[in-house]
């Protein structure tokens, strides 16, 4: 008599791709309403949570205005900055590797 050993497949767990968490800074002469139509424009706030993020920006120094895939929060950041440039604004967005 043999003995045989059996094999079971394994399932091949695909992992998440990280989030990154982008953050826009507080400086002393960006306006509230320029914070307020990039959060419109590039991050999907609506008017009222737009003037929230403004708000927290101007009293806590920075906020968080979203958390996307990588390529997704690089795309947005970009456009956003481009935006700010032409503006004239000094507005500082970043993203992070969210945890």
């Amino acid at each position: 008599m043999t003995i045989e050993a059996i094999i079971a497949p394994t399932k091949h767990f695909l992992k998440r791709p990280p989030l990154y968490k982008i953050m826009i800074f507080d400086d002393d002469i960006t306006k509230y309403q320029c914070v307020i139509d990039i959060a419109v424009k590039y991050f999907n706030k609506t008017p009222d949570e737009a003037y929230e993020v403004a708000f927290r920006v101007d009293a806590r120094g920075a906020d968080m205005v979203g958390v996307y895939s990588k390529d997704v929060a690089e795309t947005k950041v970009k456009m956003a900055k481009a935006e700010l440039k032409a503006l004239g604004a000094p507005l500082r967005i970043e993203l992070f590797e969210s945890i």
